[in-house]
């Protein structure tokens, strides 16, 4: 495992009294098990807004160990994201004045073993990790975009990202030795929002899971004009995509990162 992630792994056994592999595993389980919803949205005058809800299992343990966490470097907030107590990577992030960042998990089966060969065999990053490299060192919204898009990871996953700038939005769906797709905002043909839930956008989700089409009416009915950080933030309070298992909803924008913000959500 690369630094920092192995340092904090072992400080953080040590810390709580647990093994290292204790640890390890439970960052394992939570690369590939994430149910998401993520919204990138682009307003009339150009400002891009991002929104996204985690939901999981066991969502009355996670609501009590989720936290933000700034990330400071030489006296300065280097990025910021939302994690759980015992977890080192991040779902959700902004780097602020580049880019927003979340993560959705692609589901389309393969399986928990596939993900171990990826990790300990071919030694493919952290679905989480990378995004927390991205963060941490990308030096722009286009940079980020091509290391997410290009570094092999070990389970399938939307990244969906926001920038500052007019159409800087874009939902990459990955392989996981590379990108499968990319789909982009572009307001001049009326693409000003994409909502990503768990499943390819070309494809129509499951109707035992369909957070999608709510989410995209619930959009349309707020309307460009009208979109903002609270308006993101009560279309993803309507049910289903707010649901029993949501643990938290995080409303961000990279071009005014003192707005960041997470709710812890029970329903």
């Amino acid at each position: 495992m690369n630094e920092p992630y192995a340092g904090e792994i072992r400080g953080m056994a040590k810390t709580i009294g647990v093994s290292v592999g204790d640890v390890v595993l439970l960052n394992l389980c939570y690369e590939a098990t994430a149910f998401c919803t993520s919204i990138i949205a682009e307003d009339t005058n150009g400002n891009i807004y991002h929104g996204r809800n985690l939901d999981y299992f066991f969502p009355d343990l996670l609501r009590k160990i989720t936290m933000d966490l700034n990330f400071i470097r030489n006296g300065q907030i280097a990025y910021t994201g939302t994690t759980f107590l015992g977890y080192v990577g991040l779902w959700t992030g902004q780097s602020p004045y580049k880019f927003t960042l979340s993560g959705d998990a692609r589901e389309r089966g393969g399986g928990w073993w596939k993900n171990a060969i990826s990790a300990f065999l071919k030694r493919y990053s952290m679905v989480s990790w990378l995004m927390r490299d991205a963060l941490s060192d990308a030096t722009d919204f286009e940079a980020a975009a091509l290391q997410l898009s290009k570094t092999p990871i070990i389970a399938e996953v939307y990244y969906i990202m926001a920038g500052t700038q007019p159409n800087e939005g874009v939902v990459i769906t990955r392989n996981r030795a590379g990108p499968a797709d990319i789909w982009p905002l572009d307001s001049l043909r009326g693409e000003w929002f994409h909502v990503e839930t768990n499943y390819d956008h070309w494809l129509a989700p499951p109707p035992s899971d369909d957070r999608r089409t709510p989410a995209i009416k619930a959009m349309n009915e707020t309307g460009q004009a009208n979109i903002n950080a609270d308006t993101l933030y009560k279309v993803l309070s309507v049910k289903p995509v707010l649901n029993s298992i949501t643990v938290y909803t995080t409303v961000m924008s990279a071009a005014f990162p003192q707005n960041y913000t997470t709710w812890i959500r029970e329903v």
